[in-house]
Order: C-alpha cells, then sequence, then structure tokens
C-alpha cells in the first residue's frame, strides 16, 4: 500500500474476526465528511436505520489500486444491488464490511469500507447529517441528529438532512411531515410486514395480546446501563417491552451506525407463511456471538434480522430497519422509541455521532417534526 503522509492505522473488524484490514489515509485529506443514508436499499441491507462507507481512495491524489483490498481473500459473500454495485458481508457472522462500485469502462473497481466496523472514527470523519432522507417518508433517525459536537474548540454546529443525495436539496425540519408518505394508517393494521433487501426473509409481527404480557425479561441496558450500578434484575416482572396502553411495542438505538431494535415476545413474530417463529424459515443464518446469545442474518443479503439469548427466550429483539410500516421508517404506530439513552453508549466508537443522537432523542419534542 503507497499511502503518503499516513494517519495512524484505522483497522476494520467484523465480529467474528474473519475479516480484518488495515490501513491508512494521508493526514492532510481528513476528516472526511460523511452524511448517513437513510435510503430504503441501506435499510433494508443491514436492518440499520442509519450507515455509511468511505471510499479507500478518498484523497483524489490517490490511485485505488495503491490499496490492496481483495474481498475475494475473506471469503465475503457478494449480494449485487445494481450492475455498478456489489455488497460484501462476512458469511459467518453477518457484518456487512464493504462496497465495490465498477469504474466506467471496465477501469476496474473502487472499494468502500463500512464505517461502522472501523476501531476509530474521531478525527478522521465529520458528521455532516442524513442523506436519502425522503425514502423514511417520516424522517426517520435525521429527526434526532441535529446537532454535532466533535468541534475541537467545543463549538456545537448544526447537522443537515437532505431529501436524497448530500449535495442536493436539503430539508428543513418543518417540511419532514411533508414528506410523501400516508397518514395514520400505521395505527389501524393489525399486521407489520418485514423482510430482508433479497426478500428471502419475510416475517410480520401481530399486536400485543395477553400471551405478549406472559413473557419474562429483565430490563435492557437501554433502560437499565450494564455499565452502571443499579440491577437490571426485574423481579415484579414490569412489561416493559409494551408501551402505549399495551398497544405498541418498545424500540431503541444502538450502533453501526444507527442499529434499532424493537422488542417483541416471540409469539407476536411470525413466518412469512404464518407459522410461528422457529429461525429455521427462508435464507436466515445464525451466528452465536457468545454463550447463549444468538443472532440471524440473511445469507444472501447479510440483512441483520433478530438478536436473543438464553436467559429471555421469550423476547426477541427484531431490527426494525426491516419493517415496513406506511406510515414512515421509525413505525410509530407499532413502536414507541425510548428517548433517555442509547443502548451501550460506553462502547461507542463513533462517540461524537452517538452523543448527537442522544442528545436529539433526550430533547425530542413533536412540535419540532
Amino acid at each position: 500500500m503507497k499511502n503518503p503522509q499516513p494517519t495512524d492505522p484505522i483497522t476494520a473488524a467484523c465480529a467474528c474476526g474473519a475479516f480484518s484490514y488495515t490501513w491508512s489515509y494521508p493526514a492532510s485529506a481528513l476528516p472526511f465528511p460523511r452524511a448517513l443514508c437513510l435510503c430504503t436499499t441501506c435499510r433494508k441491507l443491514s436492518g440499520s436505520v442509519g450507515i455509511s462507507y468511505i471510499n479507500l481512495a478518498k484523497d483524489p491524489s490517490l490511485d485505488p489500486s495503491d490499496y490492496d483490498f481483495d474481498p475475494d481473500a475473506y471469503k465475503l459473500v457478494s449480494y449485487k444491488t445494481s450492475d455498478a454495485l456489489t455488497r460484501y458481508f462476512c458469511g459467518t457472522c453477518g457484518a456487512h464490511v464493504a462496497v465495490g462500485r465498477e469504474k466506467p469502462e471496465g477501469q476496474g473497481r473502487i472499494y468502500s469500507i463500512a464505517t461502522g466496523l472501523w476501531d476509530r472514527t474521531e478525527g478522521v470523519i465529520r458528521w455532516s447529517g442524513c442523506k436519502y432522507v425522503a425514502d423514511t417518508l417520516d424522517g426517520g433517525v435525521s429527526i434526532w441528529l441535529r446537532t454535532a459536537f466533535d468541534d475541537p474548540a467545543g463549538h456545537e454546529r448544526s447537522l443537515s438532512r437532505w431529501l436524497l443525495q448530500d449535495s442536493g436539496t436539503e430539508v428543513p425540519p418543518s417540511q419532514l411531515r411533508k414528506l410523501k408518505r400516508k397518514e395514520g394508517e400505521g395505527r389501524e393494521k393489525e399486521r407489520l410486514e418485514g423482510s430482508c433487501h433479497c426478500g428471502g426473509v419475510r416475517f410480520w409481527i401481530s399486536r400485543p395480546g395477553e400471551e405478549s404480557r406472559k413473557v419474562w425479561s429483565p430490563f435492557p441496558d437501554l433502560m437499565v446501563p450494564y455499565h452502571g450500578s443499579a440491577s437490571s434484575a426485574n423481579p415484579e416482572n414490569e412489561t416493559w417491552w409494551l408501551r402505549d396502553n399495551d398497544t405498541k411495542y418498545l424500540a431503541g438505538t444502538y450502533g453501526f451506525e444507527i442499529q434499532p431494535w424493537a422488542f417483541v415476545p416471540k409469539c407476536n413474530i411470525f413466518q412469512g407463511d404464518g407459522e410461528p417463529l422457529d429461525y429455521k424459515f427462508g435464507t436466515l443464518k445464525r451466528y452465536d456471538s457468545s454463550e447463549g446469545v444468538w443472532r440471524e442474518f440473511c445469507g444472501t443479503c447479510g440483512a441483520t434480522v433478530f438478536w436473543h439469548c438464553a436467559e429471555r427466550p421469550d423476547l426477541v429483539d427484531v431490527s426494525a430497519g426491516l419493517l415496513d410500516p406506511e406510515e414512515g421508517a421509525r413505525a410509530e404506530g407499532w413502536l414507541d422509541w425510548w428517548t433517555k439513552r442509547v443502548s451501550f453508549r460506553e462502547m461507542a466508537v463513533s462517540k461524537s455521532l452517538v452523543d448527537s443522537l442522544e442528545l436529539g432523542l433526550m430533547s425530542a419534542d413533536d412540535s419540532d417534526l
């Protein structure tokens, strides 16, 4: 790798360790402005509500061939989303790793690495806001990402929302309600569909019922930080996963870059054919991330789908980015978003981004929508 005036090395690695790649950028090129992509394709590919990739050859003075990245060397699974774009993910743990973009006239391919896998982003990435907000129908996570705090002098700066590409039309907060969507339909529906990008995983969720209240679970890190001194035990079995008079499910925000989980009783999740959830349908693959903890993802397109564990087997974390609500990406006719904390924020790599998100959540006000 011929890289002049390099920064300290950056390493991107997946959860299982099968993929690990180290490189550096010219110090003169940093920081890179980057907007989180909220488009439907990225949501359906990842299960997330905001992800980003950055080119290995971001500096225009460098040739992409200066970087020796070869997805075949890591036995990554490839998935084409268009004639020009190929996505790569780890076939063992499901982590999305890279995007390959075909250069014109068969001149090769430029690779971009998923920033959610980097071991550091502070000082390397300058978050600029969210793009493709139009696809969310309701503004998605952009309504909470309003202000950044990564200025070395401690000054705040506003984050932008772009209708499509981050070089195009910006969307002021007052206009989010005017995005094209079907208002109010989410609350009347009794079935919420979900699917990955390739369609190999299809499922649906029913409204909470009596069986939903019989589930047991300790409190999640979202509500009781595991890094603190408070106990997450739930001796009274408070049904914290049910909200709004037991008509909705609790949802919260996590990482890569922003992974949303909805807490749904297993009894309320059905496979596309109507059968109860058994984690063995369609193109689902399982990754045992630790003892008694399992994650499912699509083996074809790599979308993160479910998280569940032995401690609370009857309550499942569902990737909210895969849901198909007609009222918008936040699915607020079905989900009640926790606004007091970003889960596992203590482990965040992109700390300035998480700080922005958490402040936006805590100051959430419907009048801004």
